[in-house]
């Protein structure tokens, strides 16, 4: 009793100094973050109605769509050549890199033509670009056409002053090969195509390192059906970044293949080891695991909405990829579930094997306590856990030139409902922590004398599915997740699968319920407190439902 007061009495000196720590050298990416300040996806689709009703255009009938978009290539940039804080003093208002999109789109299956979207602002919730796609068959000038667009453009606020003409072989580097026709006497370069019209200006005035500034725009009819402002980073950091994501996706599917091959080996084992199987234990954790793998998904509809909208599929292609994708996510639901049941089987009865301190049964006396130290310690760990990763990026960051670029996809904003987006916590907690410490770590451990070799390597395949994460250079979550991994898999060996379980819900619970708490929205606010609580509530409730059985067994 006393040794475990006196590892407790560390674990509190520990977590609380990693909370501080977290605060110390986080707190300026949290406030530097959009969600404090900016409007909500509601407002955004109001002030879009708005901005169509003023044009003439009735959307009120019409389905609408809304997400938050970003030129991920131009933050990186920014980020790699630390010029965020030049880019913020001195990018115009009406061309920023991060805006809400917001379509549009008829309830009728015929009309699949149509479309109406808008970009804004996300603090001012100003228009900064839109697109109207209806058919037309009116024809007018080139001249008529320049003048729509010059219109166009000053209307969003833009000073026609601070643009200069784009010449043929500027947009040749930039957008590829077109055959151009030109105003002589505006200097203005165009595309035309029968009775469309696309100009392009560059902003003289703009200078960020490297980076161009564009407006395009293009008339057809009577109206601007495009209007839009583009930066163009260079050359260079393109390709760069471009082979940056090839090895991430290769490193991730290095990854994959591993972690199948686990499986494959849990499945083998599972049939050779004789201990008694947890099948109970092992079923509702993988039921939870399947029921959120679907949910998370399913929760990124927004995102595949719009991409199916801006690639023109209309309500029908709306419906149509909607049903297959719902039909997608429930069979691979269903496949991760049942290997997840088959790693939890398998790597509970290795626990049996190798230490049955491991994982705890239900049935064990000790249970109920068991639970509730899981629960202290899962919290305090994980107090540890942000200090180290905030350490850790402030050192690479400040030293290594780290950087990272806005990952809109994982954004509460962009999810279906954003006041569910921590339970993506209990996924990643209780999966990653089943596959790869649970059946990882022990099933090497049975084999390996030395600690380090069987919490490494597990670490390492979990390290390289993390590579995709717009981290860069791709090796800095390799390095951070490899250590992290070899030290939540000695506080596996040393606590036990529930704590690890629990630290790791806490640690995602926490990084993801900041954006809900800046958000200002009351409900997306409730959640995030709601959440930071609930593992309080679990752990603690589940102990005390396995004493109140034990009291009724025992009456």
């Amino acid at each position: 009793m006393g040794a475990r007061k006196r590892t407790d009495r560390w674990l509190w000196i520990v977590g609380i100094l990693g909370l501080v720590l977290y605060f110390v050298f986080s707190w300026k990416d949290m406030f530097a973050a959009q969600e404090w300040k900016m409007i909500s996806r509601e407002e955004a689709v109001e002030l879009a109605k708005q901005s169509w009703t003023e044009a003439g255009v009735n959307v009120e009938q019409m389905k609408s769509s809304a997400v938050m978009q970003s030129a991920e290539s131009v933050d990186g940039y920014l980020g790699k050549e630390d010029l965020r804080d030049s880019f913020a003093a001195s990018a115009p208002q009406e061309a920023p890199i991060t805006y809400w999109h917001v379509t549009f789109y008829p309830q009728e299956l015929s009309e699949r033509d149509i479309r109406y979207e808008t970009n804004h602002d996300l603090v001012t919730g100003k228009v900064v670009g839109y697109e109207r796609v209806e058919p037309t068959d009116v024809i007018i000038s080139k001249e008529e056409a320049l003048q729509k667009a010059q219109a166009a453009l000053i209307k969003l606020g833009v000073d026609l002053k601070a643009l200069a003409g784009v010449v043929e072989e500027d947009l040749y580097d930039l957008e590829g090969e077109f055959e151009f026709e030109s105003l002589s006497q505006t200097g203005v370069r165009l595309l035309s195509s029968g009775s469309e019209y696309r100009f392009s200006w560059k902003a003289k005035e703009f200078e960020v390192g490297e980076l161009s500034l564009y407006y395009h725009v293009t008339v057809e009819g009577e109206h601007a059906s495009l209007v839009e402002s583009s930066y163009y980073v260079p050359a260079s950091f393109d390709t760069w970044h471009s082979k940056q994501k090839l090895y991430a996706g290769i490193l991730t599917g290095v990854s994959a293949l591993f972690s199948f091959l686990l499986l494959v080996c849990a499945f083998v084992f599972l049939f050779l080891i004789k201990q008694k199987r947890p099948y109970w234990s092992s079923l509702w954790l993988s039921l939870i695991v399947t029921a959120f793998f679907a949910f998370s998904n399913i929760n990124q509809w927004p995102i595949l909405e719009a991409q199916t909208l801006q690639g023109g599929g209309g309500l029908f292609g709306v419906m149509i990829f909607g049903a297959i994708a719902i039909a997608v996510v429930v069979f691979i639901s269903i496949l991760f579930g049942a290997g997840n049941y088959v790693l939890t089987l398998t790597g509970g009865m290795l626990t049996r094997e190798v230490d049955h301190n491991l994982w705890m049964s239900f049935k064990d006396p000790e249970w109920s306590e068991r639970m509730r130290l899981a629960t202290k310690r899962g919290f305090l760990l994980a107090f540890a856990w942000l200090g180290f990763q905030g350490v850790f990026y402030f050192v690479g960051e400040t030293f290594f030139g780290v950087w990272y670029e806005n990952d809109l996809s994982m954004s509460p904003a962009n999810m279906w409902v954003p006041a569910l987006f921590p339970l993506m916590a209990w996924l990643a907690g209780i999966q990653e922590e089943i596959t790869y410490r649970l059946f990882g770590v022990t099933f090497l451990k049975r084999y390996v004398k030395y600690a380090f070799i069987a919490t490494l390597l597990p670490a390492m395949i979990w390290a390289l599915g993390h590579t995709l994460y717009p981290i860069y250079p791709i090796y800095t979550r390799f390095i951070e997740l490899t250590i992290f991994g070899v030290i939540i898999g000695y506080c596996f060996l040393r606590y036990g699968l529930e704590t690890v379980i629990m630290a790791h819900v806490v640690f995602d619970t926490i990084l993801m319920c900041i954006p809900l708490l800046l958000s200002g929205e009351a409900v997306q606010v409730a959640s995030g407190i709601f959440f930071l609580i609930l593992p309080l509530l679990v752990g603690y409730g589940l102990s005390l439902i396995k004493r109140r059985k034990e009291q009724f067994d025992f009456v």
